[in-house]
């Protein structure tokens, strides 16, 4: 498919697969809809029998499957750096299936357990899971990726994991390695694409970084020098000079004040960590939205959609999580709005 065929088809696909998108009103509806009314609108009424977490943990599995086969119909015009910057970011599944086989390993859960807990994969991604949950050890499985496509995130991570055999370490470097692939891919577009795209990429490292350094640095008492060594380059505020100031601080709330005041595009960052990921989730948000709907590159409104999509998949399983298991109104809306919260 040429070039202007295949961004007509993308432009076509995405409009269609835009109707999808519930929005925070409708999502605030969903949320006070009676139990019974929540689980036929959602199709949770379909996962019968076994337990209640057996039964989400199906629903959250067919979320994410519809989230992997809009993907793939985007994927299907493509060719070349912006096929492989797609298939890197649909990988985040190999990804998090790799963390829950780590989990597994390191608890000793029975192979068919670690199984259940698995993201069914489409054809273009082609991690080998049962050679994997045969493996008898964290470091045993990480060799075993040695052989595949993920060499260099298992070079790193097999590393570290035998200095530091730290299952929370091991997350942070799968993170780094992942978006650092992500970024190369980038890299490698097409002109057109590759500064729009780079920048949307740029504000989820801004994110993950900023978030991240500060749980390492004043929840878990990391000193300066390892967040570092955990940051993710290519963040489109907060690189490495701009992270190493900010952290020096010896508080959280001097770190805070240290912050660009660009980093936000309105209103003063709240002063707790978890308000401060809700703030930069929406910042990413009401960003992706404006690119989905206004950027000249079809690539950039594409992965715009993909980053909205899995964000309202996520809060749609955290509805129906929250009202199966019987928690309160009042937290389930601190979970889908907690940058609306006053800090105390």
């Amino acid at each position: 498919m040429g070039r202007l065929a295949s961004q007509a088809y993308l432009r076509t696909r995405l409009a269609i697969l835009s109707a999808n998108l519930l929005g925070r009103e409708k999502l605030d509806r969903l949320a006070e809809l009676p139990l019974e009314d929540l689980l036929v609108a959602t199709g949770f009424e379909a996962f019968t029998g076994g337990t209640s977490n057996g039964q989400l943990a199906a629903f959250e599995r067919s979320l994410m499957q519809t989230w992997l086969d809009e993907l793939s119909a985007l994927l299907r015009p493509l060719e070349g750096p912006a096929r492989r910057l797609l298939t890197q970011w649909a990988s985040r599944y190999e990804l998090l299936n790799i963390k829950a086989l780590v989990r597994g390993k390191i608890g000793q859960l029975p192979s068919e357990e670690i199984e259940r807990s698995l993201f069914v994969l489409p054809g273009f991604l082609s991690l080998n899971h049962d050679e994997l949950l045969n493996t008898d050890s964290v470091p045993e499985l990480l060799r075993h990726l040695l052989s595949t496509r993920y060499r260099r995130i298992a070079t790193q991570a097999l590393h570290r994991y035998e200095e530091h055999p730290d299952p929370f370490l091991l997350d942070a470097t799968l993170d780094q390695q992942f978006y650092g692939e992500l970024i190369d891919r980038a890299q490698h577009l097409a002109s057109t694409d590759r500064g729009q795209v780079l920048d949307l990429i740029g504000r989820m490292v801004d994110r993950h970084n900023l978030v991240w350094s500060l749980r390492y640095r004043y929840n878990y008492g990391l000193q300066p020098s390892e967040v570092l060594y955990l940051a993710i380059d290519g963040g489109r505020i907060l690189n490495r000079r701009v992270l190493q100031h900010v952290i020096q601080a010896d508080t959280l709330d001097e770190a805070i004040r240290l912050l660009p005041q660009n980093l936000l595009h309105d209103g003063e960052m709240p002063g707790q960590i978890t308000l401060i990921e809700a703030t930069m989730r929406e910042e990413l948000d009401a960003f992706a939205r404006r690119a989905m709907r206004r950027s000249p590159s079809a690539l950039t409104s594409v992965l715009s959609y993909l980053i909205l999509r899995y964000g309202e998949i996520s809060a749609l399983y955290a509805i129906v999580h929250a009202r199966v298991l019987g928690l309160s109104d009042d937290v389930l809306q601190q979970a889908l709005h907690p940058s609306t919260l006053v800090a105390a």
